[in-house]
């Protein structure tokens, strides 16, 4: 065999050699993760563990999703944080208006290209078991349904004990969620149509603090919207939105006012004497 073929085949098998290396190293990451419990009653927290190998070196975080399976929908979405020996844990809500059903619920977390599932049970009080009292920190949150704009506006926020206001503008189609974020957690909101409605698609544009972001989750008119502490405005933009009930209240007191004080003054000149 002379040289020059020597040479191409030794260039041959580098070329393989290194493509194998860096497909294994590309596959590498694996997850795994286990509740505390399998049945919970809606007024728990489901504790997470989890385990990633390796770390990543890019500081790359854990994304989960929770689903319902009846009615299928999403009931919360997040990111946490890895610690340096691989570890990771996750607190979920039972409480969270997204968890009202007596279903399965699938955890699905992804961690850059490894995934897992586990599933759990959510059913009455009196059908489930605790073994052990479990002690948890639980985010505050606040369930409620509002009138905006002549329409409902239900929604559920984990990221801050305070509720928000709301704003519709229909010069820009949006609807505006103005907060004070005193620390990470969800925006849950379900839309009516008499407020804003979605694009042609279905589908709606949100912006937080001013920046389009993808990380949100629509199922029909319902979003599933992470926010951070220090979050103060969320808009949500549609192909259309009710114009503001207090602009409109505003426009009509103005109104109201100028045909009194006319009224008022045409009343006075007719009492006046004439000679």
């Amino acid at each position: 065999m002379n040289i020059s073929a020597i040479c191409v085949l030794v260039g041959i098998l580098t070329m393989f050699t290194t493509g194998i290396t860096s497909e294994a190293s590309a596959a590498g990451f694996t997850i795994t993760m286990e509740t505390d419990k399998d049945v919970y009653d809606h007024a728990s927290v489901i504790i997470v563990t989890g385990n990633v190998e390796p770390v990543n070196p890019n500081g790359s975080d854990v994304t989960f999703i929770v689903e319902r399976t009846d009615p299928i929908g999403i009931a919360d979405i997040g990111q946490v944080s890895v610690n340096s020996d691989g570890g990771f844990s996750i607190t979920i809500n039972t409480a969270a208006n997204s968890m009202k059903y007596d279903t399965t619920y699938l955890i699905k977390a992804q961690y850059v290209d490894a995934e897992t599932t586990v599933s759990v049970e959510l059913t009455a009080a009196d059908e489930t078991y605790s073994p052990e009292s479990v002690t948890a920190t639980t985010e505050t949150g606040t369930s409620l349904t509002e009138l905006v704009g002549g329409g409902p506006v239900e929604y559920e926020l984990t990221c801050s004990a305070d509720s928000p206001t709301f704003w519709p503008n229909a010069d820009d189609s949006t609807l505006e969620i103005h907060m004070e974020a005193t620390h990470d957690g969800i925006l849950t909101i379900t839309l009516d149509d008499e407020i804003i409605k979605p694009f042609s698609d279905g589908t709606f544009f949100v912006f937080v603090n001013g920046e389009e972001i993808q990380d949100f989750v629509q199922d029909g008119n319902t979003l599933i919207i992470p926010c951070k502490a220090g979050d103060e405005k969320i808009e949500i933009v549609g192909s259309w939105a009710v114009p503001e009930f207090g602009t409109i209240a505003v426009m009509i007191l103005v109104v109201a006012i100028v045909a009194i004080i006319a009224v008022s003054a045409k009343t006075k000149l007719s009492l006046v004497p004439r000679y």
